[in-house]
């Protein structure tokens, strides 16, 4: 089956290709924030994937809190923003050694 093209305007593009970079991990100390992937000017993609049974909150630039200005990711959600931050990735879990998947490009 050929690929999905997307259309930009009148033209059709290709999908978007690369290497992703894994920083994939646990969550060191419940209830701290914790630095997940540092600041990257060059970041164009990001995906966050919560594998837990426990929400866990994302903040950009500065420590992630549970509640705004942080981005809730409950449990077993992938997000995957359209707009992608440059800034620090932190999180915040209440309990140690939840797992998440980060990827970025």
């Amino acid at each position: 089956m050929p690929a999905r093209l997307r259309t930009i305007g009148r033209e059709e593009c290709g999908p978007v290709t690369g290497t992703l970079d894994d920083a994939s991990g646990s969550i060191t100390t419940g209830g701290t924030s914790q630095v997940v992937v540092a600041e990257n000017f060059d970041r164009s993609y990001l995906l966050f994937q919560n594998h837990s049974d426990t929400d866990m909150w994302l903040n950009f630039g500065a420590a992630a809190v549970a509640g705004q200005p942080s981005i809730k990711i409950p449990a077993g959600v992938a997000y995957t923003p359209s707009f992608v931050d440059n800034r620090s990735v932190n999180v915040l879990c209440a309990t140690t050694g939840k797992q998440f998947t980060c990827k970025q490009a």
